[in-house]
């Protein structure tokens, strides 16, 4: 292979590992993209409806200790939703910080490209692509967060009914799970908690804590406890049998990644093996794909296989993805 034929083999392989990373982990037990839009709106209607703002209390006045410039630069066109993802990926950085840092960083990598290969269109993928690998870490870690919140959640509402059953009250028990257990269970509920003390009223600041941790469970239990509160009750024996089904569908889930494990190996086998017998072919006859590089239109076979590398990639998420 030529050296322009060895560098475009490289990021063909390159982009092909990347893309299947991303498409072909299995989703978390938390909300699908149409059931966020959902949730977002039935939230924001929660806390309309009782003449609420959708800042935290303890966002809002640690905005409040922020100069002019940092709070216009904190609410620019994109801030907002960058926040939003800093949050359920459990970071504390401000938004325009952590966008400012990223597109340095981005820029920095372009002019070090630009500087080797002298070439427009590549610099500014290399740009766009390093960009937005700042976005992929924060959702990787807001999912492993979301796990790991699921895995808590059903031992938080045993220990807040045992605390109920011994005559706490509801949001002493929500402080016993923010000091007893880790994060991030430790810092959500404290939070809420902070929330309620402040004067929240009690669906609202749940609505909040939803906001940050988007999860089914989570609505679940928000759900029973506001009605609860309304209708009355034994909310020990609830919260209990709440965690129960909790218990038996994060089981499944794991049971259905465990039994998917077989499928996302055959993907990445499928996926990986065009380029490994094109390398292997190129290496071993040279001169098997000279039409190829000598074609006016090979750029154009590129994208066609990377586009089809997408779709198949996408085919096999949706035939391993089971909706628990």
């Amino acid at each position: 292979m030529t050296n322009d034929m060895t560098l475009l083999f490289v990021g063909l392989v390159f982009l092909t590992v990347f893309m299947a990373s991303q498409i072909l982990v299995l989703p978390t037990l938390g909300t699908s993209r149409t059931d966020s839009r959902k949730l977002k709106q039935r939230l924001e209607g929660i806390i309309f409806a009782h003449g609420d703002s959708e800042t935290s209390i303890i966002k809002a006045k640690y905005l409040n200790r922020l100069g002019s410039v940092e709070r216009i630069l904190e609410y620019l066109p994109g801030m907002p939703a960058l926040k939003i993802l800093l949050e359920q990926a459990g970071k504390q950085h401000m938004a325009y910080r952590f966008a400012l840092v990223s597109l340095l960083f981005s820029a920095s990598i372009a002019i070090i490209v630009w500087i080797y290969f002298h070439t427009l269109i590549f610099t500014l993928g290399v740009f766009i692509f390093v960009a937005i690998l700042p976005i992929v870490w924060l959702k990787k870690q807001k999912n492993k967060r979301l796990d790991k919140f699921e895995e808590q959640l059903p031992e938080a509402l045993q220990m807040m009914s045992r605390a109920l059953q011994t005559g706490y009250p509801f949001t002493e028990c929500m402080k016993i799970v923010s000091t007893e257990m880790s994060e991030p269970i430790s810092q959500e509920f404290g939070m809420t908690y902070e929330e309620i003390n402040y004067g929240r009223d009690v669906e609202v600041a749940f609505a909040l804590m939803i906001e940050r941790v988007p999860s089914l469970s989570l609505i679940a239990m928000s759900t029973a406890i506001i009605i609860q509160r309304e209708t009355g009750g034994n909310l020990a024996e609830v919260l209990l049998k709440i965690s129960s089904v909790l218990n038996g569908r994060f089981k499944l889930q794991r049971r259905i990644k465990t039994l998917s494990a077989d499928g996302i190996f055959s993907a990445w086998i499928l996926l990986l093996l065009p380029l490994g017998l094109f390398g292997l072919l190129s290496i071993g006859s040279p001169e098997y794909f000279k039409p190829v590089y000598d074609s006016p239109d090979r750029m154009m076979y590129v994208y066609i296989f990377m586009g089809l590398e997408v779709v198949a990639a996408l085919w096999i998420r949706l035939i391993i993805t089971i909706d628990a």
